[in-house]
């Protein structure tokens, strides 16, 4: 390529600099959203919510997804140096938004967290907004130079790297969505000693009011009266105590602090978790009372918990059929203990064996299987592990791209060589 030659090793060197720099703050960027596709699409919620704006959530689904999969694609086309005009162009478009977005959102501050990380890496909203500055300066070096220099691929194989790549993401996306994130950046992953943290007592234990948004008018709740879902979240205050360092979550039984008693010190535990209560499929209960039985022959435990007030507890009592009690938590904090509409969290001696959605769990499964809980121990799934699966294949194959493409240069020198000879 007569371009290269433009170019000093130490510039082609500071270009293949900037591309991996850049194309690594995409990628880590695009498989946070993509790994945790639930808590992006409740992120752009909440701007949408800050800014009055109401959209149907399959649409907001729609965008999260396509948002996650074009930043973690761009970055490792970028990083790769394929497609090098048209991937530069279409991440300096895309930060030419975000940089005057997250100008505002640093000077007007609607929310405390941007999310451009999801739970892997919180930044401030000014941290945000210089790591836009710079992203933005570096394209524009990119977008002058990027062209001048070689990349990984040639042009001619390059839109197989592009498959993989789209498949690879889709799939952890899939997987995060229907099941859970691969990998659990929130405070409570899967090992966690749940029944301990919430059987702690502390004298300084701090109590709270959560306020609410309607129509311009905010109104303060305490946990035991949440407001309906047309009511938007604004903030939590505290009222009494003090605030320590443990992950939070508050269960109620009609304003009364029942945390220290959900989870069973010895046996198991199947916490039934509904963090939005009007979102809930009342069609999933007949799997939930099955496994529901299931723990209880074993002598274990069942609890549910629904992110609204005692009197939406009581209905879900009487919609679902539960023999089992029905308690209430702030929705924001059973959002951070697991993912989706409705979701099943086991626990053995109080600590976190799996946590899935009910949505991911076959129902023929689990009606042919015993009358006891070993069929919940058979339904753990190592994440992390399946996710280095998925990576490692992925690698793979994309060594054989680079090797088939490699050998096809060196092929076309050896004739050109002949030929010249």
């Amino acid at each position: 390529m007569s371009g290269l030659k433009q170019l000093s090793p130490l510039s082609q060197a500071g270009v293949w600099a900037l591309r991996l720099t850049v194309g690594a703050v995409f990628v880590l960027s695009g498989f946070a959203k993509a790994d945790d596709l639930w808590g992006f699409v409740f992120k752009i919620e909440e701007y949408l919510q800050v800014w009055g704006i109401v959209q149907p959530r399959s649409l907001v689904i729609a965008a999260a997804m396509f948002i996650a999969s074009f930043e973690f694609i761009a970055g490792v086309m970028l990083a790769a140096g394929c497609y090098r005009r048209t991937v530069v162009w279409l991440l300096t478009l895309m930060m030419g938004v975000m940089l005057p977005l997250t100008a505002y959102i640093w000077a007007a501050d609607p929310v405390s967290d941007c999310g451009c990380f999801g739970e892997m890496l919180r930044l401030s909203n000014a941290a945000t907004f210089f790591k836009n500055v710079a992203l933005m300066a570096a394209l524009v070096v990119l977008l002058i130079y990027n062209r001048r220099v070689g990349c990984l691929f040639g042009p001619y194989i390059q839109w197989l790297v592009l498959l993989v790549v789209s498949v690879y993401v889709s799939v952890v996306a899939f997987i995060g969505y229907t099941v859970q994130p691969m990998v659990d950046f929130r405070p409570f992953p899967v090992g966690t000693d749940l029944g301990g943290l919430l059987a702690e007592e502390d004298e300084a234990v701090a109590e709270f009011e959560f306020v609410y948004e309607k129509d311009g008018v905010r109104h303060a709740y305490d946990i035991g009266s949440l407001p309906d879902s047309t009511w938007t979240f604004v903030e939590r205050r505290v009222v009494a105590g003090k605030v320590d360092n443990r992950p939070e979550l508050v269960v109620t039984d009609h304003d009364e602090d029942v945390s220290a008693y959900v989870v069973e010190p010895e046996g198991g535990t199947l916490l039934v978790v509904i963090p939005e209560y009007d979102r809930a499929d009342v069609s999933f209960t007949y799997l939930v009372n099955e496994l529901a039985d299931r723990v209880k022959n074993s002598g274990g435990s069942v609890v549910a918990i629904i992110g609204a007030g005692g009197r939406q507890a009581a209905e879900w009592t009487d919609l679902s059929m539960a023999d089992y009690p029905v308690y209430s938590a702030d929705p924001t904090q059973l959002k951070v203990l697991v993912r989706g509409a409705i979701s099943l969290v086991w626990l053995r001696d109080g600590v976190i064996q799996w946590k899935r959605t009910a949505a991911s769990i076959d129902a023929d499964y689990v009606e042919a299987s015993a009358a006891d809980d070993a069929v919940l121990d058979s339904l753990a799934l190592e994440g992390a592990a399946r996710l280095w699966q998925i990576t490692l294949v992925v690698l793979a194959v994309l060594a054989v791209l680079f090797m088939l493409d490699r050998s096809g240069r060196l092929l076309k020198w050896r004739r050109q060589l002949r030929r010249q000879a």
